[in-house]
């Protein structure tokens, strides 16, 4: 009877062998499998934002926003809708009371109260109350960023309810529109100008963010320059090149107010000194104590976008005794700059210039801290 399952003995030499086919085998498929992980982990690393590197608090926020959306299954557009938002509402400051107010207990915790929002979103009346009253039960402070996004995704009611469902949209400015009618229910939610000012910061957080830097130069500084966009071919406030400047810094929502037909007049400027000519902008105002940073006689290297750029007079661009203003859309290597500014060449209307950094001599620029 012949013996089955019965193995013959395999030789050192011939184990050996065998690895070494296996192995020229394996080598192909092992290192299309490496590169095949490999370009999956860039692709996701792309989507999370990976090579978006952020240069001040306020991106770091808006990087934080972007991650928390995706991980909790959000889209990229509506994550960046949402920024959108939230650069208009709070400047992406989660420690933002409206209007630059100080806090209040008793007004804070008021609901009938109105007008005096907070957070990133800025939640108002029943809603503020909930959010405060939420952190002191959690024992957070309402001013952290990851507080106030758990906030809004779990614990704000039916709103948290409709954020999800907004969550899944994929049409970037459909989305940004409907966070602003649906989700903030601003009292300018149906003014076509804040719908496309809105638009315009979410694309821009959508091209630095998701695809890479693509709006980098066009972007913020620590504001929201890209809104000017919405304004183009319009005449703001006076009219003036200082009425853009004011408008622009109306938008931050700080104590500071410029005037020059800003709704909310002029305040906290410094008495004695002059708050006509656009050249002492840097120097008439409180800016230091109210979150700004003024750089007198700046050097080209210490400019960026999103600030507002003061020039003294006596040049083509600034003749007469006032000087000019404007806000820096982008910079380029060459000492090349582009600005949007009001009553330039094209009148009185906001306009996009480029412009070489020696143009005029610059008093001061002011920036968003």
């Amino acid at each position: 009877m012949k013996e089955i399952g019965r193995l013959k003995p395999v030789s050192f030499f011939e184990v050996n062998k065998l690895k070494k086919i296996m192995s020229g085998c394996l080598a192909p498929f092992v290192l299309l499998l490496f590169l095949i992980v490999m370009i999956a982990s860039v692709f996701s690393n792309m989507d999370e934002g990976g090579d978006f590197t952020p240069q001040n608090p306020q991106e770091k926020i808006a990087l934080g926003v972007y991650k928390f959306v995706l991980e909790n299954g959000g889209t990229k557009e509506f994550a960046c809708a949402w920024l959108g938002n939230m650069e208009h509402e709070s400047g992406l400051r989660p420690d933002a009371i409206q209007g630059g107010a100080l806090y209040n207990e008793a007004i804070a915790m008021n609901p009938v109260t109105g007008g005096y929002a907070f957070g990133l979103a800025q939640w108002d009346s029943d809603r503020r109350v909930k959010l405060l009253e939420t952190a002191k039960k959690e024992n957070k402070d309402w001013k952290d960023s990851a507080f106030q996004l758990s906030f809004a995704w779990e614990k704000d009611g039916s709103d948290s309810n409709l954020i999800k469902k907004l969550s899944k949209q994929t049409d970037l400015n459909t989305t940004t529109v409907d966070i602003l009618v649906q989700w903030e229910r601003a009292g300018t939610s149906q003014n076509p100008e804040e719908q496309a000012r809105r638009k315009v910061s979410a694309n821009n957080w959508y091209n630095r963010i998701v695809k890479q830097g693509l709006g980098n130069n066009v972007g913020v500084g620590n504001g929201e320059v890209g809104s000017l966009e919405a304004v183009l071919g319009k005449t703001v406030y006076n009219g003036q090149c200082y009425g853009l400047t004011s408008y622009y810094v109306d938008g931050f929502q700080t104590a500071i107010h410029l005037g020059a037909g800003s709704p909310h007049g002029i305040a906290n400027f410094i008495v004695g000194v002059n708050t006509v000519n656009a050249w002492e902008i840097g120097r008439a105002y409180l800016w230091d104590i109210n979150g700004w940073q003024v750089i007198h006689n700046p050097k080209f290297s210490d400019i960026r976008a999103g600030d507002i750029i003061n020039r003294l007079p006596g040049s083509p661009i600034s003749p007469g005794v006032y000087g000019h203003t404007g806000i820096i859309a982008s910079v380029d290597a060459n000492e090349q700059i582009t600005t949007y500014e009001q009553n330039a060449e094209q009148g009185a209307i906001v306009g996009k210039y480029r412009r070489p950094w020696g143009i005029a001599s610059v008093a001061s620029i002011v920036r968003k801290k």
